[in-house]
């Protein structure tokens, strides 16, 4: 009675140390494709913070330029629209990176909320 209480070992083709060894390699090859989807994402990541380095750098050295103009104008009525004018171009930088940043937010707030790429 013993004997009958047993299971048996399943048998067939994917069960076998041949099916075992199959599935093994698949999980290594997702495995290695996950890893360079996260390197790939990284450098993208990286990528996006070195162009806004650039363009926070771009965006300092513009204002100090204006700054020091405005330093050395008058106070004509033309100068004063130069100044306007600059001042004016500073506020769209600022907003431009506002937006950018926005942008950075909310594709980060949608890669967390997708999870993990699917294999």
């Amino acid at each position: 009675m013993a004997a009958d209480d047993r299971a048996e070992p399943p048998e067939g083709p994917e069960c076998g140390p041949d099916a075992l060894e199959e599935r093994e390699r698949a999980l290594v090859r997702q495995e290695a494709e996950l890893r360079k989807r996260e390197f790939l994402a990284g450098k993208r990541d990286g990528i996006a913070d070195q162009r806004d380095q650039i363009a926070d750098e771009r965006e300092r050295a513009a204002d100090e330029r204006e700054q020091r103009a405005d330093e050395r104008e008058g106070t004509s009525e033309e100068q004063e629209r130069a100044r306007l004018r600059r001042a004016d171009e500073r506020v769209q930088r600022a907003q431009a990176r506002a937006e950018r940043d926005q942008a950075d937010v909310d594709r980060e707030i949608a890669q967390s909320e997708r999870g993990p790429d699917p294999a």
